[in-house]
């Protein structure tokens, strides 16, 4: 697509063969530039194409979000977002092929994955991949990234984001040029409308605002969709909905002026002698390590110094491992795109490779002795699956090693995407508390010691964790101490007992999800919560 150019020496504008300001054409170069000083880089056709519809997803967006990162609109956000993204990029006259459908379709899984799930990380992660995922989207679609490494797709992120803030009130005089253009036309009522529609949004947050302080009735009713809004919060939509406005549109008007260099440059120039003997030594040790492991740990030939258990063996090394797991790829990496070819390079870097496989081996296997004796957490879970991916990332670092051309880029977002997948779904507080609990239980009378050995049920962490957990936790016989325990304070409040027993965790888990899932509004619907709702009584506690 041609950027807009001006051709001031005729007195008219050109973008594309057309005259984009008529009524200026009759005028001197002087003239013209006294009134549209800013008409060399304004871009009056994207303000009827692409204004209306950044302004409506502004609106939608703030709907969606505002303090709601997990409720039944997230998804219908992210479809939104598709939606805005496809719209935008079929304007602009871009192609774009099938391949790019997986990057959506694993984008509309996140936000359905989100209304699901209760787990504050999960949510979290869902927000962070998406954004990654859409990012690559939009920048595959405009640009060709086919050649590209993960380097340079960082660095096109972050000119991104960093662009459109840049070019966020490029409304301004696209919008004077698109007025001057169309002055006394028909079509410049269109504008108008547009700016009516900008303003009544304030007025009708005030006149909602004002209703809902004068009716209970009424009030109950905008309650029920969404939530408890007082004046901050209607500021605070206002303000994110003009942000959102203006930074959807200035990202429109960076891709479609395809003002991102997506040029990309060779860096294998060092000499390959450094990264040998920097490597070299490394690469001996690293050998040495994991024959160590796969005697001792893997084999048990050797014998452990005395006092040590597997266990505690396991417990000092996981995460000093995935740390070195992780410093490899990064060092492989290095290797591969900034020294020039060498076979001796390329031989050291397999060779750590290949450690590095037994070495996440190693630390999975440590982390599985540790979880069997300390039980499972969140962070445990996440380090086997971290693990996991860094496994298959290194088979295709292997892959980019023997084969230049491999595209590492788009088989790691690929490999990452579909794990993460896994794990988003997988609810892994359920599995936590199922794992815990029944782990626990089940221990023979022989080995109570352990009860009181510092292995125990750590049911603070467990009376922690979210709704996800909600159908182990939450079984017929908590929720019977549940009901005791609501029945008793309302003896207390009424003064009919004096005290009370402190709830046990199965009872406080029950009732902080109970407080959670009293929160939910239609907007703020999460089935996670609206499980541990339907399995409560409806009398509060």
């Amino acid at each position: 697509m041609e950027k807009n150019t001006v051709n001031v020496t005729a007195g008219t504008f050109v973008s594309g063969g057309e005259n984009l300001y008529p009524n200026l054409s009759h005028q001197t170069p002087m003239e013209v530039e006294k009134k549209l000083p800013y008409a060399q880089f304004a871009k009056p056709g994207l303000i009827s194409k692409m204004a209306p519809a950044s302004l409506l997803y502004a609106i939608f967006f703030t709907f969606c979000l505002y303090k709601n990162s997990s409720g039944i609109t997230y998804p219908f956000f992210v479809a939104g977002t598709i939606g805005f993204a496809v719209y935008t990029i079929r304007k602009s006259g871009i192609s774009w092929k099938g391949e790019h459908i997986l990057v959506l379709a694993a984008s509309l899984l996140l936000g359905i994955s989100n209304c699901f799930t209760d787990n504050g990380k999960i949510i979290l992660m869902n927000e962070a991949w998406l954004f990654v995922l859409m990012m690559y989207f939009l920048l595959a679609v405009c640009f060709d990234t086919k050649n590209w490494q993960i380097g340079k797709f960082l660095e096109s992120v972050v000119c991104l984001i960093f662009g459109s803030i840049g070019k966020m009130f490029s409304f301004f005089p696209d919008a004077q040029a698109w007025m001057e253009e169309h002055k006394g036309a028909k079509k410049s009522q269109a504008l108008y409308i547009f700016a009516g529609a900008g303003v009544s949004i304030p007025l009708i947050a005030i006149v909602l605002l004002l209703l809902s302080s004068a009716d209970v009735i009424f009030r109950e009713n905008m309650n029920m969709i969404f939530g408890d809004i007082k004046g901050w919060d209607v500021f605070c939509c206002i303000l994110w909905s003009v942000v959102m406005f203006f930074f959807s549109y200035g990202m429109v008007s960076l891709l479609e002026g395809r003002e991102l260099n997506d040029t990309v440059k060779d860096h294998r120039k060092g000499q390959p002698v450094i990264a040998i003997s920097a490597t070299a030594v490394i690469a001996l040790i690293y050998v040495y390590f994991c024959i160590i492991q796969i005697v001792y740990l893997f084999a048990g030939y050797g014998t452990l110094p005395e006092g040590y258990t597997y266990a505690q063996y396991a417990r000092q090394g996981f995460f000093q491992l995935l740390f070195i797991c992780l410093m490899n790829l990064g060092l492989v990496l290095i290797g591969l795109g900034f020294f020039k070819e060498s076979r001796v390079l390329k031989g050291i870097l397999l060779v750590i490779s290949l450690c590095t496989f037994v070495m996440t081996a190693s630390s999975a296997y440590r982390m599985l002795l540790y979880i069997s004796v300390y039980y499972l957490t969140f962070l445990r879970i996440f380090v086997l699956w971290a693990l996991c991916v860094i496994a298959l990332l290194m088979a295709g670092v292997v892959g980019k090693t023997l084969k230049n051309n491999f595209p590492l880029l788009r088989y790691g977002l690929a490999v990452i995407t579909c794990c993460y997948l896994v794990l988003s779904f997988a609810q892994p507080d359920y599995w936590i508390a199922r794992y815990n609990i029944s782990a626990y239980l089940e221990l023979e009378p022989e080995e109570e010691d352990k009860r009181r050995a510092g292995e125990k049920l750590d049911t603070w962490y467990l009376s922690g964790l979210s709704a996800d957990a909600a159908p182990v936790i939450m079984s017929e016989e908590n929720i019977r101490a549940y009901q005791e325990y609501a029945t008793n304070k309302e003896k207390l409040l009424k003064g009919e007992i004096r005290s009370m027993d402190t709830p046990d965790w199965q009872v406080s888990y029950i009732l902080n999800q109970k407080e959670k899932a009293d929160e939910m509004n239609i907007r703020s619907y999460n089935f996670s919560r609206g499980y541990v709702k339907k399995l409560l009584p409806p009398f509060s506690a």
